[in-house]
Formats: structure tokens, sequence, C-alpha cells
């Protein structure tokens, strides 16, 4: 704003422009509560991993769990 006002020819210190600009908000960050709440329908997990049998095969295991459950976190 302050270079602005310059290339219009009025000398204006940087100080006062900041003075009179009405200060931007941010929005409010969400916090791990609201996330969860909003967002738990849509994870899932994944793992894999290997299991050594009692004749020493190996069994591979790859599981994926869906998190689709209707379930709010309640504030304390």
């Amino acid at each position: 704003m302050h270079g602005e006002v310059l290339k219009l020819g009025i000398p204006v210190s940087q100080a006062t422009v900041a003075k009179y600009m009405v200060p931007q908000r941010k929005p409010p960050s969400q916090t791990w509560r609201p996330f969860l709440n909003n967002h738990a329908m849509d994870f899932v997990s994944a793992d894999f991993f290997v299991v050594p049998t009692v004749d020493f095969q190996l069994l591979f295991v790859f599981v994926i769990l869906d998190h689709n459950r209707d379930v709010r976190f309640i504030s304390p």
C-alpha cells in the first residue's frame, strides 16, 4: 500500500500507512478434536507385516482398516 501511494506522488511514511490500515484477521486454525470429528469417516489405515509359522514358513499379511464409524469425540 505504501508503494502504491508513493506512485501517486503523495509523500507519506510507511508508519503512517500502517497506522491507518485495518489489520487482516487470520481465520482460526482447526484443533485436532474438530478435525477428527469432521474427517473420521475418511480415515483408512493399512499395514503390511510378515508372520513366521511354526514350520518356518512366512505368511505375508496385508490389512486395510476402514474407520468409517459414526463416532463423535466429546470435548471435556
